[in-house]
């Protein structure tokens, strides 16, 4: 009876791994082409802000954007553009990490963290986020339409 229960054991146990290899391989697959197109948007937006290219943040950014700051303050995208061009904000780095996009038809989420270093009403700011933010899929162009960040404790 006792090599049974062994057997059983190392059977069990041989189950355990084969599930966990399973649920690695499900959670490490490859992005599909849509999240990729998503993340390349998301991440074209990022050099336009560094750039200050308010021209491609017009094409990369959805009319209807609500853009909720760190520090909770809300733009739209007229004012968002305008502080940018401004120079009121000036992205001086923005270093994105574990960013995943998730495609639902011709919407799209993006979760992700940042670092990030700002000029803001002439305050130089350095801190951490974690953000959501929703794009659309307008005539084969992924906009974003709503940004939300989070500032990490320092």
């Amino acid at each position: 009876m006792s090599q049974f229960r062994r057997l059983a054991g190392h059977v069990t146990a041989a189950l355990f791994v084969v599930a966990f290899l399973n649920a690695e391989t499900l959670t490490a697959q490859k992005p599909s082409a849509a999240e990729e197109a998503v993340l390349k948007a998301d991440s074209a937006r990022f050099a336009a802000m560094l750039k200050g290219d308010t021209d491609a943040l017009e094409k990369l950014l959805a009319a209807e954007l609500s853009y909720t700051h760190s520090n909770a303050a809300v733009q739209d995208k007229a004012s968002f553009i305008s502080d940018i061009k401004t120079g009121k904000i000036k992205y001086l780095t923005i270093e994105p990490s574990d960013r995943k996009a998730q495609v639902f038809g011709n919407m799209a989420i993006v979760t992700g963290g940042a670092s990030v270093h700002v000029i803001q009403n002439g305050n130089d700011l350095t801190f951490k986020i974690r953000y959501t933010n929703a794009h659309i899929n307008r005539g084969g162009s992924w906009q974003m339409v709503a940004w939300q960040a989070t500032r990490l404790p320092a």
